[in-house]
């Protein structure tokens, strides 16, 4: 059951969401429930999930789930070698395979410090939307709403925007209001101007009310 929860989970740091693991383990915080009559596991104290094969690390508050239904963790930091996610919350809904983040906090080599209000992950895509006061340090952005594929990296930001790069700035105004991202070689290619590709990015946006 815990290996299950945690397998997940993984979908949002770029791993097959098929995959197990050799090493698995489990820290509670406190005590460790399980109710027979929902079968729904508790840490209401928190605790840390690891997987040590692949070098992953969950820690929350508090952590409730149900095998074959969600999972669900207050006060969220999740860590791998490429990225980092921090939330005030995360709700993961398994048989549609995504999650709900509030306050979400994302940090990679694409991105720096990037926020929102709210944030969707769809696991198997591999795709992340964010939406309301989406900001981030590197690249310096602020959008409405934005949609990065984690595994092309590439985004899309929607809505009202501003990008600036050196002493050059792109703003946006309105709903229709687009900026396109690829990341490539260290460096960040911003256009107004979208690619094919940027129509399946606002398809994804869309996910996220």
């Amino acid at each position: 059951m815990k290996r299950l929860a945690w397998t997940l989970l993984l979908g949002l740091v770029g791993l097959a969401l098929g995959a197990r693991f050799a090493t698995f383990s489990v820290e509670p915080f406190g005590a460790q429930r399980l109710d027979l009559d929902t079968g729904v596991t508790t840490l209401p104290q928190g605790g840390i999930l690891t997987d040590n094969e692949n070098g992953l690390r969950l820690k929350a508050a508090y952590i409730a789930y149900k095998e074959g239904s969600f999972v669900r963790a207050r006060e969220v930091e999740l860590l791998s070698e490429k990225e980092r996610f921090v939330a005030a919350s995360l709700e993961h809904d398994i048989p549609k395979q995504q999650a709900l983040f509030q306050d979400l906090l994302f940090a990679n080599a694409d991105f720096q410090d990037l926020r929102a209000d709210r944030a969707l992950a769809l696991f198997e895509e591999e795709v992340v939307v964010l939406k309301g006061r989406v900001q981030a340090k590197s690249p310096r952005l602020q959008a409405e709403a934005l949609a990065v594929d984690l595994k092309a990296r590439e985004a899309l930001a929607l809505g009202s925007f501003t990008y600036q790069e050196g002493k050059a700035t792109l703003r946006g105004q309105g709903k229709d209001a687009r900026l396109y991202l690829r990341f490539a070689g260290g460096k960040v290619q911003a256009t107004t101007k979208l690619p094919a590709q940027a129509a399946r990015l606002e398809a994804y946006a869309k996910r996220l009310p």
